[in-house]
């Protein structure tokens, strides 16, 4: 840092101060892009900029931003089962996360000690640490940030340490210092993220719009979860994430909440076998990805976006029993094991349906399955397929249809397959479609390769890739024999 004040300011007998002579606005804008740890350290570098970060909108004290490039290569390789002497392993690991916590409490420190403190403002406060980090920093800390900074976003995330797994020791969670918080800071925070921490009295936090859990104890009961839709009032995003509770309580998370303003729910690794939707009024935006298995709809009469996500051994089921009819867009992604689904036809339409996405359908499947979601929903305009890689499974159990001679489809206008391979089933698909949709469907675009980029958990977008294997001409011939013998309003054909 000298060096380089000798280097701006020039010769010594020059006495200017170029650095001191920028304007706020330049300073700010320079401070701003650096991390937290730097734009702090630019303090020595002259007089006015020693108060500029005072004005950082954004705090981040991550350890992980500290941590050496060793640590998770170490990491990497110990999931291999390499290196084989274990004493090694966690002397450099425990080494690591020493050297990381003592700089993420100095700067903690100077933070705290810094002159004026009380007259920095701070929107947005993050903290990550290891669990073994003095809690005691980190509670001035948030208080400070909460009380005097006026930070309205804290997020708090406790990472494992790895000498605590190799002690066999139970890390307890972090106890969030809620009794350091006055009345008044805990109705400024808007948006709060807790992991591996113990959970306030949350529905004292008055003005809170988000609020993430990740990693809570499995001691705690489903009941904690539940009050959270009724007792924060003006709670909008809910995401629980890796969210544990007592198996005796058989896992079933019930949501009747018909005051509840939540308009967005996640629920992503948890231990919740089984979600019940009672009453969730102003929910839009359902996301369910992990274990659960079994999803009940009540009153839900905003749910327009839907993703489920199903990766566990258990086979999902009962997951469409009863669709909400206000359901707009509807991502299914089967990525477990198992790879399971049950080819049952659906009481209930889905009368809404407009887009539907269902990747990662196994190609061993049946895979003209989606025809069950296609004629349970009247309003359907676009339908994507993406089929996986060949697994090499044994065919499984194909599914019969009824006379698709009686339906129409009158909406339809797209139907985008990836991991199209020209089999009977997936043939049979393709002229369902085109027969049921034929005064509808104008594009029609079938490719050998190609994969689903998301945008968000509720979007998507189909990107195709030139396939390894082209298509034969036997095959092409017959696709489009089939395409005009069954349709022809179709405007767009893509065979990639």
């Amino acid at each position: 840092m000298a060096k380089l004040r000798r280097l701006v300011r020039g010769p010594r007998t020059v006495r200017e101060d170029r650095l001191s002579a920028l304007s706020d606005d330049l300073i700010l804008l320079i401070v701003s892009r650096l991390d937290t740890r730097t734009a702090l350290s630019t303090a020595v570098l002259s007089r006015r900029w020693a108060h500029i970060p005072r004005e950082l909108p954004v705090l981040d004290f991550k350890v992980s931003d500290i941590l050496p490039p060793e640590y998770d290569r170490t990491i990497d390789l110990r999931e291999r089962e390499l290196p084989r002497e274990m004493a090694l392993f966690y002397g450099l690991m425990a080494w690591c996360e020493i050297r990381s916590t003592k700089a993420f409490t100095d700067g903690i420190t100077n933070v705290l000690a810094t002159d004026g403190i009380a007259r920095r403002r701070v929107r947005t406060l993050r903290l990550e640490f290891f669990c073994k980090t003095d809690g005691g920093f980190v509670d001035r800390l948030i208080a400070a940030a909460v009380g005097a900074w006026g930070v309205s976003d804290l997020e708090v995330v406790v990472r494992p340490a790895l000498s605590c797994h190799h002690d066999d020791g139970y890390a307890p969670p972090y106890l969030f210092p809620h009794d350091l918080l006055d009345d008044s800071g805990r109705s400024r925070l808007c948006s709060l993220t807790l992991g591996n921490c113990t959970l306030p009295p949350l529905h004292t936090y008055e003005a809170l719009a988000t609020l993430v859990l990740q990693d809570v104890a499995a001691s705690t009961p489903v009941a904690v979860y539940e009050r959270l839709f009724n007792d924060c009032k003006r709670l909008e995003v809910l995401h629980l994430k890796s969210c544990g509770c007592p198996e005796e309580e058989f896992e079933h998370l019930v949501v009747d909440a018909p005051g509840s303003a939540i308009r967005e729910l996640l629920v992503e690794e948890c231990a919740f076998s089984h979600i019940t939707l009672h009453a969730a009024p102003m929910l839009a935006r359902l996301a369910c990805l992990g274990r659960t298995t079994m999803i009940s709809f009540g009153s839900v009469p905003s749910l327009t976006h839907v993703n489920l996500t199903f990766w566990d051994s258990e086979k999902p089921y009962e997951f469409l029993r009863n669709p909400p009819a206000a359901t707009t867009s509807l991502v299914l992604r089967f990525t477990g094991p198992t790879r399971w689904v049950l080819p049952r036809h659906l009481t209930t339409p889905f009368r809404g349906l407009k887009r539907l996405l269902v990747a990662n359908l196994p190609s061993h499947w049946d895979v003209s399955w989606p025809r069950v979601l296609l004629f349970s929903a009247p309003l359907l305009e676009a339908m994507h397929i993406h089929v996986a890689q060949y697994s090499g499974e044994e065919p499984g159990e194909e599914i019969g249809w009824w006379d698709r001679r009686k339906l129409r489809h009158r909406h339809m206008k797209e139907l985008v397959m990836i991991g199209f391979a020209s089999t009977p089933r997936q043939m049979l698909l393709v002229k369902d479609a085109l027969s049921v949709c034929r005064h509808s469907l104008r594009r029609l675009t079938l490719l050998r390769d190609g994969h689903v980029r998301y945008s968000g958990l509720w979007d998507w977008e189909m990107v195709a890739r030139q396939p390894e294997c082209p298509w034969r001409a036997d095959d092409e011939i017959a696709v489009r024999r089939l395409i005009k013998s069954a349709s022809k309003q179709l405007v767009d054909v893509i065979l990639g």
